[in-house]
């Protein structure tokens, strides 16, 4: 109980008892009383007490003192009759007081005060509190909740003798059970209560990350638990089946005196959980650097030889190839080349560049000899009319290639068709099929006779 808080709220109560206890200290014989040492009470109640009662005594003693000095003659060494006298009764009646108002004293601590049991986070402690509710004891001794925790009493209900005060913080636990990860929120303070309020199955032999008496932080932790399995470990050209409760790959392999080389792959990552029936492959890497001399491809190129004929070309100047020393990394995975890499070049020999001259003049083409009557126009004229340029059947088709008069006034061809010669016949036949395509004609094919 704090001092203060008693000196506060017993003042009014020890003054009357003083009160009482000095008017009844002048007529009967104090009965001596033991300080009480009933569990709660401490020292300091009766210390702070007896300075009270012994002030106040005191004060009314010395008054009395003085008011009876005037009717008693001094007695010898300065001293009066009263007042040797009354120095044994004055040391009766404070005795008398100081027990009364002790006695009282623990009688209003016992009656004010209430024993509670306080549980946080597993650990309990029985405490006499004068706190009127859950929330004032919780506050009384630094007990501060979170979001999540559990409180088994509201804050605001009030206290009765022999009350217990139960409270669980909430621990975020994150839980990888054979190479499954959850996240989950215990109560418990310990591994052990934690593992055993999850209800999770743990056989003989079951690796636990911590020891089962750790304390869980309020902070949470992070648990690793890993039952017996069995694995298949593939390494070095061998199989081999291993039971084993190591959470991780890397621990695996120890575990089965698999040495690994810096370079060598492992598949599941050696970080990795392991589950049951996982496969667990080892691939040795070997990493080799030679030197090698190697050619560097010459270029060539093309110049144009307008004097020369298509087709024609002419070397003139040989290429020639250069060398190069590269210095190389042949990376073999079990023994089998999987990559090689460059890693630096030095050049030995230029490489020299061929260049080629190339051909672009063509031969130059005669002009068709019109007069032969052997163009494709004579061929598509002997198919339409014969052959006669200057036909006209009455039929609206005119001249070798069968015009009709509006086909032929819109090439800008003159008069009618069978009026003009075969040349112009042609000209304009021409500019036809250039608009139009070789459909014009029925006899298109004939050109290919």
């Amino acid at each position: 109980m704090p001092r203060s808080w008693c000196r506060s709220r017993c003042g009014s109560w020890l003054g009357s008892q003083a009160k009482r206890s000095t008017s009844s200290a002048a007529t009967s014989t104090p009965t001596p009383i033991a300080p009480s040492a009933a569990p709660g009470h401490s020292a300091l109640d009766h210390t702070h007490t007896l300075a009270i009662v012994e002030g106040r005594f005191t004060h009314r003693s010395s008054r009395n003192v003085v008011s009876s000095a005037s009717h008693q003659p001094p007695t010898t060494g300065g001293e009066t009759a009263a007042q040797a006298k009354r120095r044994p009764r004055k040391s009766i009646v404070l005795g008398l007081a100081t027990v009364l108002l002790v006695g009282g004293g623990t009688a209003a601590y016992g009656a004010l005060s209430q024993t509670v049991t306080l549980t946080v986070d597993g650990e309990s402690q029985d405490i006499r509190t004068f706190g009127g509710t859950v929330g004032d004891v919780l506050k009384d001794h630094s007990v501060s909740l979170r979001p999540g925790d559990r409180l088994n009493m509201e804050k605001t209900s009030g206290l009765s003798d022999g009350d217990t005060i139960e409270v669980a913080y909430a621990k975020p636990l994150t839980l990888t059970v054979d190479g499954k990860k959850t996240t989950r929120t215990v109560f418990d303070r310990t591994v052990d209560d934690a593992l055993d309020s999850l209800d999770l199955a743990q056989p003989t032999g079951s690796y636990v990350s911590e020891k089962r008496s750790t304390v869980i932080p309020r902070a949470g932790t992070t648990l690793v638990v890993s039952t017996p399995k069995a694995l298949t470990i593939v390494a070095d050209g061998k199989k081999k089946t291993v039971t084993t409760t190591t959470p991780k790959v890397a621990g695996v392999l120890e575990e089965a005196g698999v040495t690994l080389d810096k370079d060598d792959e492992v598949r599941p990552a050696k970080s990795q959980y392991v589950s049951a029936d996982d496969k667990v492959r080892v691939v040795r890497i070997k990493k080799v650097t030679k030197t090698q001399t190697v050619d560097l491809k010459h270029e060539t190129v093309v110049r144009k030889d307008a004097d020369a004929m298509v087709g024609e070309t002419e070397v003139v100047r040989p290429g020639r190839d250069g060398k190069a020393r590269q210095q190389v990394q042949l990376v073999y995975a079990d023994g089998k080349l999987r990559k090689k890499a460059v890693l630096s070049t030095n050049r030995v020999a230029k490489p020299v560049t061929q260049i080629v001259s190339r051909g672009t003049q063509r031969p130059k083409t005669p002009a068709p000899d019109m007069s032969t009557g052997d163009t494709v126009w004579d061929k598509i004229a002997q198919c339409e009319s014969g052959g006669n340029w200057s036909i006209n059947t009455g039929n609206g088709y005119y001249g070798g290639l069968q015009f009709s008069a509006a086909t032929w006034k819109s090439v800008g061809g003159p008069g009618l068709p069978h009026q003009n010669s075969r040349e112009v016949q042609i000209k304009y036949a021409k500019i036809l099929q250039a608009r139009s395509g070789w459909g014009q004609w029925g006899c298109a094919g004939a050109r290919f006779n």
